[in-house]
């Protein structure tokens, strides 16, 4: 009997042309040029938070390390305050940290600031580009999702925070390398140094919630891959063990290498006004269901750009930057037409399924899946704004419409399956079509009230017409590749040039201020000089409830002690109590206020002519248990700066005030960031009171040796100094920090030293498994 024959399946078609990497990755380049033209030329600016925070932090930073001295202490802002502790300051973070070499006479030039933050663009779009040809994808559908996420909405509306594309832009190369230390059959071990080396040094970029996120998301990758290759039977078997083995260490090393910035920053978030969040609070910045029509029209609730605020949407202006999912009309039909796939490719399946997850969590307070995380999941509740999850929506929607291009591009949608390409597209592209033709004319009204209203009618009517015109331009092009109208590599050309237009029409003026971030400072130069000509150190207070007379970061830009400032991670007790302003600006060391002229509506400043220096020395104390007694006890109107301390401390015995005044002298021979160093010279025990903030770390020498430090004053500092004549010194040397250094320093040489055994280990055995081939045979 015959046996049955088979029709032989038909063999993907290839494209006659195809584009090597380096010219993909240089095309790339060249649009990151185009799409931030503005800014490079200086013809533009980055807005809004860079200005008031990120080029404060910088510049701070910058000017410190350029001037010898490690930023771990910023005394100029919030009366002072960690620097480093404060992750957002970004001082561990390689391509921040150089910017120390071009600061030039005390400044740090805007342009390498901003050049930086261009820079992250690039390395999204090439870490996706690789990452997608990585699963053997086309280098042209490599190039569209290498386009699409690095522009992506999210990424541009994020511009101005620079710790979020900071993190976001590794999101791609770590899973690469992941991956590859997961899968892959030579040299593995190699892979899982890299990954973890650059996973935890994405983590210096600057935002926990995002590198929160992005391990979550590696957990699931890492789960996926070892059911993908083992299966439940294989999941105890040595294949899968040493897949787990390796998926933890790229964690660990990760974790040992972020130990110098994430131990510092630990301490510092138990100690600050953020450390507990109530859910109402974690959910501000949720999705609306509604928004999701931004998938398509991405303005459909107005914008918050660098040029206007006309945003319309669920909550505050800032919620357009935490809700903008959109990455653009052609790629997000080649995302949804990836299901066509689902079933040859199971890495589809796991994108698809993490997208919808993200989607889910993105919309917070309306889904229950982010509560359910908040009360459950260690380390979600100390964030808000959970849309920002949405961002994997970008990441994973650029990847899959990655795969489906290559799909139309090796001829997949060919033979019986072209009907049912051909159907997908016409239900996906229908629908989406349909919204915008019953909101154009008006059927929608009633559910949307805004579109009736001159303003933001008539921009919402415009965003539709460009919306609809993608998708004619998008679905035709589809359409083209489906019945394959043409050259195929001519048409993928065509998409990534279509998926840049519409992402350039969206986002490239987002982020173009006219206002020169130097120039917002310079406004306050002739304060900054009058400050700096005055003699002796004291503290400014630059704002009241009327206004401020220069910048809340001024302090950080310009070295002026002030006790206001802009930073998240505020400490608890950043407010000194006393019974009135006076004694309270005593406390601080405040010789400058300012002023509200009522007349002429105008800010002034004033000078207080007997101000409480820096360092003073007081003979009587009050000794309290709890933050609460500091408080009450300064609180009482019969408190006096001057002359006695309330001391929080169970050790200090209270000082008993001599009969005769005594005589004291307490001058400041040296103050840098980190330290300060006083001679003090009484006559009587007494305790050495600085206006300065107290804080974990801080260690007290009195003539070289080690010496109490109190909590004093509810947040201030005190040192008992005996009679005589002494050399104190006050010295910032967190624990957190020493520890978390050598963890750092340990796990880079232990990861450095396995990698390069791993490397050699490979290469001996390529050149074995060579000679082996070159012998010949023995009969």
């Amino acid at each position: 009997m015959a046996k049955p024959t088979t029709k032989p399946r038909r063999q993907p078609e290839h494209t006659a042309w195809e584009p090597t990497d380096w010219q993909c990755i240089t095309v790339l380049g060249a649009l990151t040029g185009i799409f931030f033209l503005q800014i490079l030329l200086g013809k533009a600016f980055l807005w809004e938070d860079f200005v008031y925070q990120w080029y404060p932090f910088r510049q701070f930073a910058s000017s410190t390390l350029a001037a010898g001295e490690f930023p771990l202490w910023n005394p100029f802002t919030n009366h002072g305050m960690p620097f480093l502790a404060e992750i957002q300051t970004e001082v561990f973070y390689l391509p921040m940290a150089v910017l120390m070499f071009m600061v030039k006479d005390g400044r740090l030039d805007v342009f390498w600031l901003e050049l930086v933050n261009v820079l992250h663009y690039f390395i999204a779009g090439a870490g996706m580009y690789y990452l997608a040809r990585s699963f053997a994808l086309h280098r042209l559908s490599s190039l569209f999702a290498a386009i699409t996420f690095a522009f992506s909405g999210f990424l541009v509306a994020h511009a101005i925070h620079q710790v979020i594309t900071g993190v976001v832009a590794w999101y791609p190369l770590v899973y690469l390398f992941f991956r590859r230390a997961l899968v892959s059959q030579h040299g593995a071990w190699t892979w899982v140094v890299l990954a973890g080396l650059t996973l935890g040094h994405s983590f210096f970029a600057g935002s926990p919630q995002m590198s929160l996120f992005f391990y979550f998301f590696l957990l699931c990758a890492f789960l996926f891959e070892l059911f993908n290759a083992n299966g439940w039977n294989g999941l105890l078997r040595k294949p899968a063990l040493a897949m787990s083995l390796r998926g933890a260490t790229v964690i660990l090393i990760s974790l040992g290498i972020a130990m110098v910035q994430f131990l510092p920053t630990q301490e510092l978030s138990g100690l600050s006004a953020r450390a507990q969040i109530t859910y109402e609070k974690a959910s501000e910045g949720s999705l609306g269901w509604a928004q999701l029509l931004t998938l398509i029209v991405p303005k459909f609730f107005g914008a918050a750009d660098a040029h206007a605020y006309t945003y319309w949407g669920p909550g505050p202006y800032w919620h357009y930057w935490e809700t903008c999912i959109y990455f653009g009309v052609l790629p997000l039909l080649l995302a949804l037409l990836s299901v066509r796939l689902l079933r040859r490719n199971s890495h589809v399946v796991f994108l698809v399924c993490f997208a919808l997850f993200a989607l889910l969590f993105s919309l917070g307070s309306n889904f229950f899946l982010h509560s359910a995380f908040f009360y459950a999941v260690p380390g979600f509740a100390s964030f808000r704004n959970p849309a920002r999850m949405g961002v994997f929506l970008a990441f994973i929607g650029s990847l899959l419409s990655g795969f489906s291009l290559h799909a139309l591009i090796q001829g997949a949608a060919a033979g019986s399956e072209k009907t049912v390409w051909r159907k997908t597209l016409f239900v996906i592209a229908g629908a989406a079509a349909a919204f915008v033709m019953l909101t154009l004319l008006g059927v929608l009204d009633g559910v949307f009230p805004f579109l009736t209203q001159v303003q933001s009618g008539t921009m919402v009517h415009k965003e539709l017409l460009v919306a609809l015109g993608l998708l004619a331009a998008g679905a035709a092009l589809l359409y083209a590749f489906v019945v394959r109208k043409g050259s195929s590599a001519l048409l993928a050309v065509l998409a990534c040039a279509l998926a840049f237009l519409d992402l350039y029409q969206f986002g490239a003026s987002h982020n173009t201020a006219a206002m020169n971030p130097e120039d917002h400072f310079r406004r306050s130069e002739p304060l900054v000089k009058f400050f700096k000509a005055q003699e002796g150190i004291f503290r400014v207070n630059s704002r009241n409830s009327q206004g401020m007379i220069m910048d809340r970061n001024q302090g950080m830009v310009d070295h002026i002690f002030t006790m206001e400032g802009y930073t998240p991670l505020y400490l608890q007790r950043l407010v000194i109590p006393a019974p009135t302003q006076e004694k309270a600006f005593d406390l601080l060391n405040i010789r400058y206020y300012t002023t509200t002229d009522t007349a002429r509506g105008r800010l002034g400043l004033g000078e207080r002519p007997r101000v409480l220096p820096r360092a003073y020395m007081v003979f009587a104390s009050s000794v309290t248990h709890t933050g609460e007694e500091s408080e009450k006890r300064m609180r009482e109107l019969s408190f006096d700066p001057w002359k006695m301390a309330v001391v929080e401390d169970t050790l200090h015995s209270p000082l008993v005030p001599p009969v005769q005044e005594p005589v004291w002298r307490a001058t400041i021979d040296r103050y840098r960031n980190n330290s300060i160093e006083v001679t003090v010279e009484t006559d009587h025990d007494g305790l050495l009171v600085l206006s300065e903030t107290y804080y974990p770390g801080w260690q007290a020498y009195v003539d070289q040796q080690p010496a109490s430090l109190f909590r004093t004053n509810y947040g201030l500092r005190s040192i008992p100094v005996p009679k005589g004549l002494h050399s104190v010194r006050c010295s910032f040397e967190p624990e957190s920090f020493t520890r978390g250094l050598s963890v750092s320093l340990v796990t880079l040489g232990v990861s450095l030293a396995g990698m390069l055994i791993s490397w050699r280990r490979s290469r001996s055995g390529r050149a074995s498994g060579s000679r082996q081939e070159a012998e010949p045979k023995k009969l």
